[in-house]
């Protein structure tokens, strides 16, 4: 697809603007001061240092989105939200959602359980990469932090940090009720989709006490077709997700609120497809013969929130459980050939997790030093288990942790703001995995006990300098040091040494400028930013196992590039956005030990292979978003978006490339005070596209991206 048909769509909106402009309606809004306002942008407050903050005055480079962009955009879930984030992607193989900032990707796509970049809600660490692709509903803002965050969120948030804010009840009675239906376009037909859902929040007591609840079902057969059994549910989506919240405001000074949530999903992991070879289907069209392609998720969380702000300083405490568990198997060979058939594999992975962060602030207004100190506490369970028919591998981790942090910020001559921050973190792992197995030389039964306990100590500083030209316009320079825990190779371990690994760590240098212009209708950022990354976790082959592989500590790369962010209203309703991101990743320095072939009694010969000048794995060359968007005062409302992914690797050899592709959303209605209708097309030129690519003896292995979808939306809100 051309971008050039993306631009006439944009075309198209333009000239719609220009003619409602031409006739204009009976009760548009006169007064001067009051026009000037609808031309301003809005300034989003954000708590991406743990205060509240203009996000033009934060030294960093930030994406933020608000309830109303969020709808707007029609985002959804995470995935969704990365495709409008520059340098922002998420690393989809099956259930697993690696999300990857800045070109930081995981030693193993499919097998790490930790993401080196954080998700957080509501202030409460989701700690597991299967929980990163959530569904959005009666949200607040998301905020996108970019670099590594270790000084104010620890561990795991090496590359960024996505913060998830939750909407709270107040003393007004709102809420709204929303049904929609959509149909994906496949070559063997349409394929139904249903979402519904609402929520409502008000006061109990005026002024005293709030209740706020909120919930959404999602339906769909989803796009993928099992040839082999004619199963046009390969891939199905089903999803039920509810929250509420109860929130007690005594006096000004204190705010308290519980939040519990829930939710169950089962969907379909009829996927992967052989793009080449004689196993080759068409596009959205499978052929699996295992017989069980599913992925089943439950969860809940409880977040206990007291915020007190007072003459001397300001406190919060959070207090935070979540309970998951992740369910799916998957037809290992792909294939409905009886010769090549490898049976099903079984994935089971449950965690539970106790968290409580207490923090103390400067109030607010507090002059020309700001400052913040903390501590943190958590406990994670966590148990996995890999059943096929040659092995399993039950396997336990629990991890204790506390940490100690302080962040301030001293201003000079209120135009220069010199911020310094330091975390002790402070981690203790017990793992214990016992492997069974059949012996393929033998045939017979063998059983490993693996037990490793492990504990780290880090430091982790953040420092930088930021200067007001102008009340508009703030340049700044930030380094900070970032990190992905150690654990424990529980999917493919062969022996006790190669049972455990250590952290990786990056420093992030920045340099970024944040400007508003033209009376705040335009906002422009950048950021250029270099990152070392030291002790790079890689795989590497496990002589004399052919099977297994060890995760090592043994790479040093870097990654470094661009980030540009751009809005603006140039007239009463219209406004236009552009994100750009450009990553360039690479290894430089990692020679590692690999099978190069096998002697005639099957033992393997190992050489080496040396991996310096090559980009890592999924990380896309470039990112970007292109919207616009207009909302006419007599209701009617328009927006196209075109989306861009750049090329990527999906392996470290660099042998497996991903193609670049965009995407246009368009989306057309009319609102009014009590209720909308939205019509809406994603993907409109149905790009072919996949989101993950494998090797598979010489042939393609395949994930498809969504094909074009179309549908309504219909809300009602009061």
């Amino acid at each position: 697809m051309s971008i050039l048909k993306g631009l006439s769509i944009w075309v198209a909106i333009f000239a719609v603007t220009v003619v409602l402009n031409l006739f204009p309606v009976p009760f548009a809004v006169a007064e001067e001061e009051k026009v000037q306002k609808e031309y301003e942008l809005e300034v989003m407050t954000v708590t991406a240092q743990k205060k509240e903050e203009n996000v033009q005055d934060v030294p960093m480079s930030i994406s933020v989105f608000s309830d109303i962009q969020i709808e707007d955009a029609g985002i959804e879930n995470t995935l969704e939200l990365t495709r409008f984030t520059p340098n922002l992607y998420m690393g989809k193989s099956g259930s697993v959602n690696q999300i990857i900032i800045r070109g930081i990707s995981p030693y193993d796509i499919d097998t790490s359980i930790y993401s080196p970049a954080g998700l957080y809600v509501d202030d409460v660490s989701f700690p597991l990469n299967y929980m990163y692709n959530t569904d959005l509903f009666d949200i607040e803002r998301i905020e996108v932090l970019k670099g590594p965050q270790g000084t104010l969120y620890g561990r795991n948030s090496e590359s960024g940090v996505i913060n998830i804010i939750t909407k709270q009840p107040d003393n007004e009675l709102r809420g709204k009720i929303f049904g929609e239906y959509g149909s994906y376009d496949t070559e063997h037909g349409s394929s139904p989709s249903y979402r519904a859902g609402g929520n409502i929040s008000g006061p109990l007591i005026k002024d005293k006490l709030y209740l706020g609840l909120a919930g959404q079902w999602k339906d769909s057969d989803g796009f993928m077709k099992n040839e082999y059994n004619n199963d046009d549910e390969a891939a199905k989506i089903d999803h039920i997700n509810g929250r509420g919240t109860l929130r007690w405001t005594p006096t000004e000074q204190w705010d308290i609120s519980f939040i519990a949530d829930t939710m169950d999903t089962d969907d379909g992991l009829g996927i992967y497809r052989f793009m080449t070879g004689q196993n080759k289907t068409d596009r959205h069209k499978i052929k699996h013969d295992g017989g069980e392609d599913y992925s089943e998720q439950e969860g809940n969380g409880q977040t206990f929130r007291i915020k007190y702000e007072g003459d001397s300083f300001n406190l919060l405490s959070v207090s935070g459980r979540r309970c998951y568990q992740h369910k799916y198997a998957t037809d290992i060979d792909c294939t409905a050939d009886p010769l090549n058939n490898l049976g099903n594999y079984y994935f089971t992975y449950e965690n539970d997790q106790l968290s409580e962060e207490i923090r103390v602030s400067s109030p607010n207004d507090s002059g020309p030093f700001e400052w913040l100190i903390g501590v943190y506490g958590f406990k994670e369970e966590t148990d996995m288990d890999i059943d096929n028919p040659w092995s399993q591998r039950p396997t336990d981790m629990d991890t204790k942790g506390y940490a100690v942090f302080g962040h301030g910020t001293y201003t000079l001559f209120d135009k220069l703001h010199l911020t310094a921050g330091l975390r002790y973190d402070h981690q203790d792992l017990e793992g214990k995995q016992e492997y069974k197995f059949i012996d393929m030389m033998t045939g017979t039964p063998q059983t490993l006990n693996f037990d490793k306990d492990l504990d780290y100590d880090e430091v982790l500083p953040k420092f930088s300098v930021a200067f007001d030209f102008t009340g508009d316009i703030m340049t700044y320079i930030t380094a900070s040091k970032g990190y992905i825990t150690g654990g424990y190779n529980y999917a493919i371990a062969g022996d006790l040494e190669s049972f455990y690994y250590d952290p990786e760590y990056t420093w992030n240098y920045e340099v970024g400028l944040k400007t508003a212009w033209l009376n705040r209708k335009v906002i422009a950022n950048l950021a250029v930013f270099y990152i070392d990354i030291e002790d790079k976790q890689v795989f590497e082959q496990l002589y004399p196992y052919i099977m297994e592989r060890e995760i090592t500590n043994a790479a040093e790369a870097h990654s470094m590039g661009i980030e540009l962010e751009l809005q603006a209203r140039p007239t009463q309703g219209l406004d236009v956005f552009a994100g750009f991101g450009y990553t360039d990743t690479e290894f430089d320095d990692w020679t590692a030990t690999e099978i190069v072939g096998y002697n005639p009694d099957w033992t393997p010969i190992m050489g080496t292979y040396d991996y310096e000048g090559k980009d890592l794995p999924h990380a896309p060359e470039y990112t970007y978003n292109l919207g616009v968007q207009y909302r006419h005062q007599s209701g009617f409302f328009g927006r196209v978006d075109l989306l861009g992914i750049g090329s990527f690797y999906c392996d470290a050899k660099n042998k497996v490339e991903e193609d670049a592709y965009e995407l246009v959303n368009l989306r057309l209605g009319y609102e009014r005070e009590h209720f909308d209708i939205i019509f809406w097309c994603k993907n409109v030129f149905d790009e072919g596209y996949e989101t993950m690519k494998y090797d598979w003896a010489g042939d393609e292995l395949v994930q498809d991206g969504e094909p074009r979808m179309f549908g309504a939306t219909l809300t009602y809100r009061f």
